[in-house]
């Protein structure tokens, strides 16, 4: 898998990818996969990876938020590429949305690889088979 991404140099990462600089173990991610690479990922997202850092330290009980927690989100926010929203991301997100996919993130996801044609990589199999079940664009779509 690591082989598709050895001669790119920018990726759309999905929220996964971001979990390990937030302290946050994901199964099937190497934590040395986007080293060297050019990160972009959408600005909407961030409330979802809030969330996903939000809920683990709950299932762990924790009291607080830990501090590898916060400062790797720190990090994203100043590292990562953040994409803005365009004038056509609506179009592209209500095509999914209206497709029948029900996760606006995913579809948030997806417009910000349209947009910019810049390759993304998803752990979403399911979203993944979606898109090439509608016969929507998965050309530079890497699935891990």
């Amino acid at each position: 898998m690591e082989k598709k991404l050895v001669n790119l140099s920018e990726l759309i990462v999905d929220t996964s990818f971001l979990l390990p600089l937030a302290g946050i173990k994901v199964k099937g991610i190497e934590n040395d996969l986007l080293d060297g690479k050019t990160i972009y990922y959408p600005s909407l997202m961030l409330t979802e990876l809030i969330a996903v850092i939000i809920k683990e330290a709950k299932k762990l009980k924790l009291s607080q938020i830990p501090e590898d927690a916060m400062k790797g989100l720190s990090y994203i926010i100043s590292n990562v590429r953040l994409i803005s929203l365009g004038q056509q991301d609506l179009g592209i997100i209500y095509e999914i949305i209206n497709n029948g996919w029900n996760d606006i993130f995913d579809a948030t996801l997806y417009s910000a690889y349209k947009s910019t044609g810049v390759p993304l990589i998803t752990m979403d199999k399911s979203f993944y088979e979606f898109l090439n079940r509608k016969g929507l664009d998965t050309n530079k779509i890497i699935l891990i």
